[in-house]
């Protein structure tokens, strides 16, 4: 008889070490070179590395606005402050209480306070409001109590609901217009011209690589940031700041360099340049890189300049550029760094009722009170939206829910909203709304989604550190305007039989 013997051939596992399966050992490293040859990787350029940059810089300070320096009080303040803003409830009642002694029994009745947002509620009701006596002109502005009021403008817009104002700056003049309120930047405003001739300073300066969450090392064979996943952006065509993103990552990696723009020197005695509140310019920088060879860095002509011969294609698109002032020129705002914000003093909504074929003006707050519905207009809203019985029973109309302002069109100089009174209910409060006066708004001042007006108080510190109150008024984006259910003819569903 015959014995076959059959072995069979199976892989030892590593009973020692598993780091050597994770380390991905090659046996030829000059394999993976000269695939990275074919595919064209170590087809470059040895450009060196930038160490030092020569690059003249100017500072121009913008001037004074309504008396305000935009290099010390932050942007926000200056746009969107008034007159009004010095008056806070405290200076309110202490000067109605300095001038209650000199005003009529009519005089005291037509500027009494009424509730007041909390806490205070009704704690002052019935006292002389100071600020309704300086609207009507009955105080004497040189009393000591008025120390510190300013008559300064304001650059609310109450047709467009927009903030507009001018900052003349080296020559030339700022145009901002069109802020809807809040974070002022350097896209806020759009020159007029050029600065007529900024004064430069020559600086020497070290760049420093670009780092950013997740950028490639420096280094060859050193991993990147593991905590932030570059993979996990979309390339969205439609999201310009992505594709941007992912065309420096994987087109530039880490070829660049910035370097910091900091204030010239001054002379011993002369006052510092301001680091904010200023329109930067840039001249031609000079790099010098490791091997001590100079490199000239120009401006790219822009979208708008000309091409300089009929072949040539428009220069590239800028993303920081201030219109109007020449490619190299950037304004510099000083902000409000996280400032404190007060409670919504007033709410409005705004927005084209299709049904109803007006503008209607909601408000669900004003001067720090809720404006609640009463009865009639709460039974109003709930008999458009009740069901439970197929009997129906005709209504000429129904209620207008209250604190809802109808704005009809009518054609002046141009095309216009102008705010109607409905017959038994009262006016508008709001200051955003003509606070009973009447309010007339541009035919462009309110997008077909609608919108939302909110006022509110805002206090900051300015570059001195000194405490900056001012009054915002803000405008926000609406997914769709107020629909106040009216109808002129319907027939409403009858109530259930019980």
């Amino acid at each position: 008889m015959t014995w076959e013997h059959y072995y069979r051939v199976e892989p030892v596992p590593p009973y020692t070490d598993l780091q050597r399966g994770f380390s991905a050992e090659l046996a030829d490293p000059a394999w993976m070179l000269g695939r990275q040859w074919q595919i064209g990787e170590h087809a470059g350029e040895d450009a060196s590395t930038p160490v030092l940059v020569k690059v003249p810089v100017a500072r121009t300070p913008l001037e004074p606005v309504a008396g305000l320096d935009p290099a010390v009080v932050p942007a926000e303040a200056l746009l969107e402050g008034s007159a009004e803003d010095w008056w806070t409830i405290g200076r309110r009642i202490r000067v109605g209480r300095a001038f209650a002694g000199t005003l009529s029994s009519a005089q005291r009745a037509a500027a009494a306070l009424g509730t007041l947002p909390e806490p205070y509620g009704d704690a002052f009701a019935g006292e002389v409001d100071g600020r309704e006596l300086a609207r009507n002109g009955l105080l004497d502005m040189t009393h000591p109590e008025l120390a510190g009021l300013s008559q300064r403008p304001d650059f609310w817009r109450s047709d467009t609901l927009t903030h507009e104002c001018d900052v003349p700056v080296g020559g030339t003049t700022l145009q901002i217009t069109a802020h809807d309120g809040g974070d002022v930047d350097w896209y806020t405003a759009d020159a007029t011209g050029p600065l007529a001739a900024p004064a430069f300073t020559t600086l020497h300066v070290v760049p420093q690589r670009l780092q950013y969450p997740g950028a490639p090392g420096p280094r060859w064979w050193q991993i990147e940031d593991g905590a932030v996943d570059i993979g996990g952006f979309p390339p969205d065509r439609a999201h310009l700041a992505t594709a941007l993103l992912i065309e420096l990552i994987c087109d530039h990696a880490n070829d660049w360099f910035t370097f910091p723009v900091p204030t010239p020197r001054t002379e011993p005695g002369q006052d510092p340049s301001p680091t904010s509140g200023v329109v930067v310019s840039l001249g031609t920088a000079l790099v010098k890189d490791a091997f001590d060879d100079e490199w000239e860095l120009t401006i790219p002509p822009g979208p708008a300049d000309p091409p300089a011969g009929p072949d040539e294609a428009p220069g590239p698109w800028s993303l920081f550029r201030t219109a109007g002032l020449d490619r190299s020129s950037l304004v510099v705002w000083p902000t409000a760094t996280t400032p404190l914000t007060g409670p919504v003093l007033d709410d409005v909504l705004l927005g084209v009722d299709e049904d109803a074929n007006v503008l209607w003006a909601a408000e669900l707050r004003a001067n720090g009170s809720d404006r609640a519905l009463s009865g009639d207009s709460a039974a109003a809203l709930q008999e458009t939206q009740r069901t439970g019985t197929r009997k129906f029973t005709w209504r000429a109309s129904t209620t207008l829910p209250e604190h809802w302002h109808p704005y009809r069109i009518e054609h002046h100089s141009s095309r216009v909203f102008v705010q109607g009174v409905v017959n038994g209910r009262e006016p508008a409060t709001s200051e955003l709304l003509g606070a009973g006066k009447g309010h007339v708004l541009a035919a462009t001042a309110v997008p077909n989604q609608g919108m939302r007006l909110e006022r509110r108080y805002v206090l900051a510190r300015d570059t001195e550190g000194k405490p900056v109150l001012w009054r915002q008024r803000r405008r926000l984006p609406l997914l769709a305007g107020p629909v106040s259910h009216l109808r002129f003819d319907l027939l409403q569903e009858s109530p259930p039989l019980h």
